[in-house]
């Protein structure tokens, strides 16, 4: 079971703002064959492509070797200061890593299940569900 996440509007117009910059000044450091969390490409497009190239390479009487890794829930075990951290060695604009710091830092959590609500805990690691 995982829950859902409700973000205010705030969040959703900020993650809208940076969408942009933070794209442009990522895109130095993003492989051209990276297919995860890039415009018009996923995980499907990827399988097609690997699909693709291992015809390609059977039919051509080449082997074809691979590697599989699970980063399951990879952005749930990022820990806020190591991110915050690498958007500044990496240059990436002030204004960027500034509103990710507010973004981030001192983010609370609360749970609801019916009429009763939990205590709210401090996250340190991940990123908000849903952005």
């Amino acid at each position: 079971y995982r829950g859902i996440t409700s973000l205010c509007a705030c969040a959703k117009v900020f993650e809208l703002l940076i969408y942009e910059p933070l794209l442009a000044a990522a895109s130095n450091y993003i492989s051209s064959a990276q297919h995860g969390f890039t415009p018009k490409r996923s995980t499907v497009t990827n399988l097609t492509e690997f699909v693709s190239f291992c015809y390609k390479n059977i039919d051509a009487g080449l082997q074809v070797d691979a590697v599989y890794t699970d980063i399951k829930a990879a952005f749930d075990s990022v820990p806020h200061s190591l991110l915050l951290a690498k958007l500044q060695i990496l240059g990436f604009p002030e204004m960027l890593g500034g509103g990710m710091n507010s973004y981030l830092i001192d983010r609370t959590y609360g749970v609801k299940m019916g009429s009763g609500f939990s205590r709210y805990i401090k996250a340190f690691s991940g990123v908000p569900q849903g952005s």
